[in-house]
């Protein structure tokens, strides 16, 4: 160690001073940034505090805004639904879709959806009546027959004891809950009975501090919700005082002086208050002045449109969508906005339903015919609804391409028929039109081969083949 730093340490361990600690953040002296003089570097955020259930049903019935918060990403995830792709007949799939509309499933779903985000979480109960709810659950139980039911439970309904918790890290449901308990109840519900769905996620110690349930989606966004009220709120207030009466009278302060004044002046402005009301005339001494002050609102809009703008933002939800109409000028959405909007839907169908749907369909199926299909895949239908213009230009650009197949044999008729009853273009159109188009397909002459480049040759002889231009017959580069 050089003698100027070991002096230093000794002259600091004299006079007492307490060594400082070097912090890496921008600071400027000369500025004043993010030493004491900034005002900026006194700001720190805390844990708010948490919603209660009575005002988040205060807020959901008061507030529509907050209701619309709520019940829209939930609607908009179930509100096309999906469609079920298997190899399996169509009449065979009926008692399964009888049995899903009888559970009113997708009504359920949607119901789970926003209770969840509305308190923080909810659970979807698979009830097969005949079993145990406390003993675990296994879906190749159900047999043909069986009697289901859904209940949809907000995390208010079921309890969740101490010890419930699953604490073992190597388990596959390690920090879920083993069991829930039904409020009001002594009914015990094994988990696997229990559809889990989840409002805004919280960080572990969060989620533990919180009883093991995740936040409101209104919470993250209290704040903007209130701004928003007070400003809209407050406008509305303003009007009454868009135009005021100034009344100059001379001696008016002598006057309130006395009680017996203050009662005259009351009484003879009331009057004419009255007057000016019922014959829209106004009686003034002539010492007397009267003018109006009228109070502009420039700038109030774009105010309100910049709330606006915060609140779309913190709902993750387009102003378009959450408004009914975009502002104008600042920012305005568009369709770009509603499409964006649609793929962040189109992912959480995809994380947070499929799982959930692959479950309910498989008991829905063993329930109504026996088994559930290898090929079972789920198909998310598509939320962007297009317009009858751009639904007929691409009928014809698909007509178009089918013309072009079967002109050069690459497919019979057989294939384009089936694909209009599945896209359900002829109301019509039955499997009978297909099955004859098919047997068509096989009684028509063999078709022209088409390769790769186009090129167009006659499937018969080598030599017939052979006659095909050099140039044609050319890998593509």
């Amino acid at each position: 160690m050089s003698g100027r730093n070991r002096n230093k340490r000794a002259a600091r361990a004299r006079s007492g001073a307490a060594p400082q600690h070097v912090v890496d953040t921008l600071q400027n002296l000369v500025a004043g940034l993010g030493d004491q003089r900034d005002k900026m570097s006194y700001g720190r955020y805390l844990l708010p505090r948490v919603i209660d259930r009575v005002e988040l049903e205060a807020m959901y019935r008061t507030n529509w805004l907050a209701r619309k918060v709520v019940d829209i990403p939930a609607t908009d995830m179930t509100r096309e639904w999906v469609t079920l792709n298997t190899a399996m007949h169509a009449d065979a799939l009926e008692p399964m879709h009888r049995l899903e509309q009888a559970l009113n499933v997708r009504a359920k779903v949607r119901d789970a959806l926003a209770w969840a985000r509305l308190y923080g979480g909810a659970v979807l109960f698979i009830n097969v009546h005949g079993q145990d709810p406390c003993l675990p659950f296994d879906p190749a139980s159900v047999m043909p027959g069986t009697r289901l039911s859904l209940t949809v439970l907000d995390r208010w309904r079921v309890a969740l004891g101490s010890g419930q918790m699953d604490q073992n890290p190597l388990s596959e449901t390690y920090g879920q809950p083993r069991c829930y308990q039904i409020a009001g109840s002594v009914e015990r519900v094994d988990h696997s009975r229990m559809i889990a769905f989840s409002g805004a996620e919280l960080p572990w110690e969060a989620f533990r501090g919180n009883g093991y349930w995740h936040d409101s989606v209104l919470q993250a966004m209290y704040n903007a919700l209130s701004r928003y009220d007070t400003a809209t709120q407050g406008t509305a207030s303003m009007f009454f005082e868009a135009v005021v009466d100034v009344l100059r009278i001379s001696g008016l302060s002598d006057t309130l002086t006395t009680d017996r004044g203050a009662e005259e002046v009351h009484k003879r402005f009331q009057l004419a208050a009255m007057m000016k009301s019922f014959n829209r005339m106004l009686l003034l001494d002539a010492k007397d002045e009267y003018s109006q002050k009228t109070n502009h609102f420039s700038g109030v809009k774009d105010v309100i449109e910049q709330f606006m703008m915060d609140i779309s933002g913190a709902a993750d939800i387009p102003a378009t969508r959450l408004f009914g109409q975009s502002p104008q000028g600042m920012n305005a959405t568009g369709d770009s906005d509603i499409r964006n909007y649609y793929d962040r839907i189109k992912a959480q169908q995809e994380d947070e339903l499929r799982p959930v749907l692959r479950l309910l369909y498989e008991v829905l199926f063993r329930a109504s015919v026996g088994e559930c299909p290898h090929d079972l895949d789920i198909q998310f239908n598509s939320l962007w609804q297009m317009s009858q213009t751009e639904q007929a230009s691409i009928e014809k650009l698909r007509a178009e391409r089918d013309q072009i197949y079967l002109t050069h044999g690459v497919i019979g008729p057989d294939v384009p028929c089936a694909e209009l009853l599945e896209q359900k273009t002829y109301s019509k159109l039955t499997e009978r039109h297909v099955t004859l188009a098919a047997e068509l397909s096989q009684a028509m002459e063999p078709p022209l081969d088409v390769d790769i480049t186009g090129a167009t040759a006659l499937a018969g002889t080598p030599d017939q083949e052979a006659a095909v231009t050099p140039a044609a017959t050319q890998p593509p580069r």
